[in-house]
């Protein structure tokens, strides 16, 4: 009974307070870095245009500001060198500026995420409501740099239809990434105990 009470003031423990924060460990941040890595890499294998804003949220959250804009830079990267690798994208002006756009737009994300107030650092649910809004403040200024381009080059249909899609999806995204950082936290504070 009383290691049933133990294990339940742990868990509550877990999801209270700043306790996320004892994962932050330089080893634990670099172990999700490398997590974020490899499932943002995998993705554009998945995907023609990968969910890099939630990437970047996520990435703005969880790690330090530094490591995330790493972490979200070379996400982009891989995104960009397989597509002009083995999806054939063309090697034009237009092309490179998509490129460049996208790179530049995750970052803001990053930042965006990164700023993280008061109230995200105090309880799983303040950092849940974070990852909403700086997810839907990102999504805006990523795409809004998007239609920027669009309008500029003329090339994509991009409808309120497909942002509806992609911010689905990048809501999916972010939702599953944060879960994922939520189990690592919890099974390394019962791992501490």
């Amino acid at each position: 009974m009383l290691n049933d009470h133990s294990q339940k003031k742990q868990e509550h423990k877990a999801f209270s307070g700043s306790h996320w924060q004892d994962f932050q460990t330089p080893a634990a941040r670099k172990l999700w870095q490398y997590c974020l890595l490899a499932i943002g890499s995998a993705s554009s294998f998945v995907y023609p245009h990968a969910p890099l804003v939630s990437f970047a949220a996520v990435a703005g959250l969880t790690l330090k500001r530094r490591q995330a804009v790493v972490a979200a830079a070379l996400i982009w990267l891989v995104n960009q060198l397989y597509g002009f690798t083995v999806r054939h994208y063309p090697l034009s002006a237009i092309a490179l500026l998509w490129g460049v756009t996208m790179g530049l737009g995750i970052i803001v994300v990053v930042l965006i995420a990164s700023m993280q107030p008061t109230f995200s650092r105090r309880s799983w649910a303040g950092q849940g409501l974070w990852l909403g809004l700086s997810l839907l403040l990102g999504f805006a200024a990523y795409q809004s740099s998007s239609l920027l381009v669009n309008r500029w080059v003329g090339m994509h249909g991009l409808t309120a239809d497909v942002f509806l899609r992609m911010f689905v999806r990048d809501g999916i995204w972010a939702i599953a990434l944060f879960a994922l950082h939520t189990v690592l936290v919890v099974r390394k504070s019962s791992g501490a105990t």
